[in-house]
């Protein structure tokens, strides 16, 4: 029996029609193996110490990925900006193994910081609904036309290091340090060995976050070393631009009750 294909909404273009599959980073970025899939509810219900198990969910072969991009917008992407971020994340991967999963200097990365950042965007756009881009065309500019540079100041991008906790894809959330009496508005991505985070008009949830906002001042073929200092956060929690560790989380659940 032939799959039926899937309809729906392009996530960047906005036009209507058949949807290919988007991996979420993509699949050669070490998102090929089989990952289990858990609604919103359930995953906000599990605590630091629960492991998602079969119960919990659904298996999903062959890595992260959903029904958010046309054709065209998934094979241009992919082709312009796909090979860079890959690369990108292997560097990433390599440096976290090397450190032994706690890097605490400044490391310099070899990469195209132009299509970097546009492969991240690509990546936002898919874990927000089509609204996003309908709203924002100015992230569908940057995305649709490989050698556009620069974002409108209300769009801001920051990176972490990540290996340890749940794989977090949140769309476009709101929140609040009420220690700092600072509200957040913001999109999340963590796959390691990174975590993504696009601020909309406001701070970023956390402080420590390295701003890579800067990548979209480059050409599309400049290709140089950058040094970056990100900090490794854990993502034990769905809750979106939540970096505690076990620890704290255990402490503050004790206080509490």
């Amino acid at each position: 029996m032939a799959k039926r294909k899937q309809i729906g909404i392009c996530h960047i273009c906005g036009l209507e029609g058949p949807l290919s599959k988007e991996h979420v980073p993509p699949q050669a970025a070490f998102n090929d193996r089989a990952v289990i899939t858990v609604n919103f509810e359930r995953a906000m219900s599990l605590g630091p110490d629960e492991e998602i198990t079969l119960k919990d969910g659904k298996q999903q072969q062959g890595g992260a990925s959903m029904y958010t991009l046309c054709g065209q917008c998934n094979n241009n992407t992919g082709k312009w900006y796909g090979n860079a971020f890959v690369d990108w994340c292997y560097q990433g991967m390599d440096i976290l193994i090397r450190a032994n999963g706690r890097p605490s200097l400044i490391y310099l990365y070899h990469a195209f910081p132009l299509r970097i950042i546009k492969q991240i965007v690509t990546m936002f756009c898919s874990v927000n609904s089509p609204k996003m881009a309908a709203k924002y065309p100015a992230l569908v500019d940057f995305v649709l036309c490989k050698e556009k540079r620069y974002l409108p100041p209300k769009f801001r991008f920051f990176v972490y290091y990540n290996i340890e906790g749940c794989y977090r894809y949140a769309g476009i959330t709101a929140g609040m340090r009420i220690d700092r009496g600072k509200h957040s508005l913001f999109s999340e991505i963590s796959f390691p060995p990174f975590g993504y985070v696009m601020a909309l008009d406001s701070e970023p949830p956390d402080e420590r976050l390295f701003e890579i906002t800067h990548f979209s001042r480059y050409r599309y073929n400049d290709f140089l070393d950058t040094e970056m200092h990100l900090p490794v956060l854990p993502t034990h929690l769905a809750l979106p631009g939540d970096y505690r560790t076990k620890e704290e989380i255990r402490e503050q659940i004790a206080r509490a009750s």
